[in-house]
């Protein structure tokens, strides 16, 4: 295996475009709640998911889909998007203040609305649209009826996700900054707190100690006195709960203090949504894998650059001589708040648990230096891994044999896509490139064949990669109709429609020849068709599905249906 160090020739400086803030000045009074009962939240803005900041609110619609969704404020639609996935059918509406608002996972639009899309996407044969407006295209007053509430795109639920955006950039902000309310009497809860030791922000690799936590009262937490030395910090794992519902939802402060002087302050007041990759320089990131927690550092370590913090410093203090006191406050937006003292003797012996996290089962073979390109290459088999990588020097197992392509070190977040080539050896129909993890699961990464008939991918997952072969084509099923039944009474058309391995790239609907508009629910393997104005009225009738899996194997479903011409 041939290994290539590419050495920086010049010192580059990254300039991050959100480490500069710009005070955004948040008008009170211009945009009104978007439906229209009261808001009660399922999600809270800036708080934690997988891999990316939450930039909004999830409010909920009672469990249910259906319910009216209002325009904030006058404006004009700028966007309308649907895609299977993500925000699934989404309105973007620009105001003239300056300001976006963005309404979510919808059901449908209304009938104006519905007809507009719905025209193009017949016209393009496309379930999925991205369409960007002009200022006089589509004009919308405040407080119309612009789409009802669903639960398309990546929702587990019904529910409306909102945001406020500065146009200009895109940046989502907090909505409730704007003036929406949301009772809210409860103070945050905290649920456990973590210390760490003598940290080095440029290579982190401290295992946390758990504290044990002691209420005082309502608002006051104490944890056990620890002995702490060098550079240290914390972490916590809190949420807010607001009136009218028991979601755990994200905080909006927290501040840290160092004997009553003010150490640094976390606000969710917005982010660019160029920052979210970031998050897992937030979290500490090995005690996630490791235990499925995630904890928020208190402290920067290296590559953390996010614009949340009110001060530059990397949030770690040095432990003082004899006694001394750390404390966290955390509030909610309503400024409910919770106190945790944590008592520091750097002279006195105290016996603290420190949990290790679990131990590698990879031996490294490899030092990655963060500021350097690295190429390794066997045969035919290449990785490339670009600087800024994991934006910290790290350990990897990097193995290039024959049958596999092993890039391994589960404890570590990527922050930059990875390129990875691999020969397709015996280059059977349905060949494709699949990862393992450290959990077993394996992933499909790509059927893509270079002219050297090569798999070629950039990808974030680390693993072990390999040849797999999907030979299966996808399943279709009738699931509200039989082939020649009458369904005159029927208003839509549903199938199943799977793919057990690779999984589904596309469909196409076809009523006598003829494209319609099949939507896809890829929570529920299900297709639907409702029939509309497209639809060419005839007794009989013949559906046609056909459906292409990742690796190309297709399956082609033919059904005839019967229904009364008007």
């Amino acid at each position: 295996m041939k290994f290539l160090k590419l050495k920086l020739l010049l010192p580059i400086i990254f300039i991050f475009p959100w480490a500069i803030n710009s005070q955004i000045e948040y008008p009170k009074d211009y945009f009104s709640k978007p439906v229209e009962i009261p808001l009660v939240l399922s999600g809270n803005f800036g708080e934690s998911r997988s891999n990316h900041f939450h930039s909004g609110l999830d409010i909920k619609t009672k469990n249910k889909e259906g319910l009216k969704i209002i325009n904030s404020a006058d404006g004009y639609i700028s966007r309308i998007k649907i895609a299977h996935g993500g925000f699934g059918k989404a309105l973007y509406i620009d105001h003239p203040n300056g300001f976006t608002t963005v309404y979510a996972h919808l059901k449908k639009f209304n009938k104006e609305i519905e007809n507009y899309i719905k025209k193009i996407q017949y016209k393009r044969q496309s379930y999925e649209i991205d369409l960007y407006l002009n200022k006089n295209d589509f004009p919308i007053n405040k407080n119309d009826v612009i789409a009802f509430s669903g639960n398309t795109g990546s929702s587990s639920g019904p529910h409306l996700h909102y945001e406020i955006r500065k146009s200009s950039n895109q940046k989502p902000l907090n909505p409730i900054l704007f003036g929406m309310h949301v009772d809210d009497s409860r103070r945050p809860e905290i649920k456990s707190v973590y210390a760490y030791n003598n940290v080095d922000i440029n290579n982190y690799k401290s295992d946390p100690i758990k504290l044990s936590l002691k209420k005082i009262n309502d608002s006051i937490f104490k944890t056990s006195e620890i002995n702490l030395t060098g550079n240290s910090g914390f972490g916590i794992n809190v949420y807010d709960r607001q009136d009218g519902a028991n979601n755990k939802n994200g905080v909006y402060n927290i501040s840290t203090y160092y004997n009553d002087e003010l150490i640094n302050s976390i606000n969710y007041n917005g982010f660019l949504f160029e920052e979210s990759i970031l998050i897992n320089t937030l979290i500490d990131f090995k005690h996630y894998i490791n235990n499925k927690e995630r904890v928020i550092k208190l402290f920067k370590t290296s590559g953390n650059k996010l614009s949340f913090y009110e001060k530059e410093n990397n949030g770690l203090i040095n432990i003082k001589p004899n006694y001394s006191e750390f404390k966290i406050k955390i509030s909610d937006i309503e400024k409910n708040s919770i106190l945790i003292i944590i008592p520091i003797n750097s002279e006195k012996e105290i016996i603290t648990y420190q949990k290790k996290e679990k131990l590698d089962l990879a031996i490294y073979n490899k030092k990655i230096n963060n500021d350097l390109n690295y190429n390794f290459i066997s045969g035919e088999q290449k990785v490339n891994i670009p600087k800024n990588t994991f934006l910290q020097n790290v350990d990897l197992y990097i193995n290039l044999s024959k049958d596999s392509l092993k890039i391994i070190n589960p404890n570590i977040p990527v922050f930059k896509n990875i390129k990875v080539i691999f020969p397709n050896s015996n280059s059977n129909q349905g060949n494709y490139l699949a990862n393992i993890d450290q959990y077993k699961e394996e992933t499909f990464i790509t059927s893509y064949l270079n002219a050297d008939n090569n798999f070629e991918t950039k990808t974030k997952q680390l693993g072990t990669f390999y040849i797999k072969n999907d030979s299966i084509p996808p399943i279709i099923k009738n699931s509200n109709f039989k082939n020649g039944e009458w369904i005159s009474n029927k208003n839509y058309l549903k199938l199943k429609i799977l793919d057990k391995e690779t999984g589904i790239k596309k469909y196409r609907g076809t009523i006598n020849g003829k494209w319609v508009l099949f939507e896809y629910e890829y929570k529920r393997d299900e297709i639907f068709y409702e029939f509309d104005k497209y639809y060419v009225n005839k007794l009989k009738n013949e559906v046609e599905i056909t459906v292409e899996d990742m690796v190309g194997n297709i399956s082609i479903y033919k059904s005839i249906f019967y229904r009364k011409s008007n």
